[in-house]
């Protein structure tokens, strides 16, 4: 984490612009608020109630196809398709009405990801509420590696519910109001960890299936690791259920008030399309 974390006249600057490019990667024009569907390909011929086609896996190391007429207005990486063509992570599919899609993996299996512009989550978020930038949640940690190949089971919030399991390298030590804390930390990938916690605001103040915090990897086991809470996110799942996040392990809960960070969406009961605003920063 850079150091315009820390209490400087620069901290709140970098916090503010922080909270902005949070706004945008959320609400956005391709903002994560926007996804309506994340429906695993397992059968063959496999329809998407979202979207036309027809979708076929043959599993994780195999291949993911999709079929379509012409008529049914459906394009891979902006050429149209009209019958059988091949797709991979890389594919950017575009649907009527202005919804596209994404491929992802999950599980050992493809998944197809439907972003609408219209979702009723994107155009009706107002702001996403946070506590005022306060230095004292910014705490420095020791990051402890774990065993080889460590493993954590969690579960993913999809319906009906599924057991997943995580790579999870190494442990976060620190200080916080006096006591001292550990914090599990699972690889994401791109030299990047997720901590997913819980502390005594969830289920109230903030959502109860925890908050995010997002840290690169430490070098080196001698490196000193800086934890931000203000910079603590409410999980994807709260801005659209289509996310399947994972809930925090229960060696993950902080028995205090961490009343930093994002709090909470806030909606408008009803929003014109397409329009959104600024969060309060």
């Amino acid at each position: 984490m850079s150091s315009d974390c820390f209490g400087s006249d620069g901290a709140l600057t970098g916090y503010d612009k922080w909270r902005q490019s949070r706004w945008e990667e959320i609400a956005g024009p391709e903002g994560k608020a926007s996804l309506i569907a994340h429906r695993p390909i397992t059968e063959p011929g496999q329809e998407v109630p979202e979207v036309p086609g027809r979708w076929t896996s043959t599993g994780f190391s195999g291949s993911l196809t999709l079929t379509a007429a012409r008529a049914e207005d459906v394009s891979v990486d902006g050429h149209a398709v009209d019958g059988t063509v091949e797709l991979t992570s890389a594919s950017r599919l575009s649907f009527p009405g202005g919804r596209r899609g994404t491929i992802e993996e999950l599980r050992g299996a493809h998944a197809l990801a439907v972003w609408d512009p219209a979702a009723p989550t994107l155009v009706g978020l107002r702001e996403i509420e946070a506590w005022p930038w306060d230095p004292a949640w910014a705490v420095k940690a020791e990051y402890r590696p774990a065993d080889a190949g460590r493993l954590l089971e969690v579960t993913r919030l999809t319906s009906p519910s599924m057991r997943d399991t995580l790579p999870a390298p190494g442990d976060f030590v620190f200080d916080l109001q006096g006591e001292r804390h550990t914090l599990r930390a699972f690889d994401v990938g791109s030299d990047t960890l997720l901590i997913t916690f819980t502390d005594d605001t969830s289920g109230t103040d903030t959502p109860g299936m925890g908050r995010w915090l997002i840290l690169p990897r430490p070098r080196h086991t001698t490196d000193t690791a800086r934890i931000d809470f203000n910079r603590a996110l409410i999980p994807h799942h709260v801005f659209s259920a289509a996310f399947p996040c994972p809930l925090p392990p229960r060696e993950n809960h902080l028995p205090l008030r961490v009343e930093a960070g994002e709090r909470a969406p806030v909606f408008e009961e009803e929003a014109a399309p397409g329009t959104t605003t600024g969060p309060a920063v």
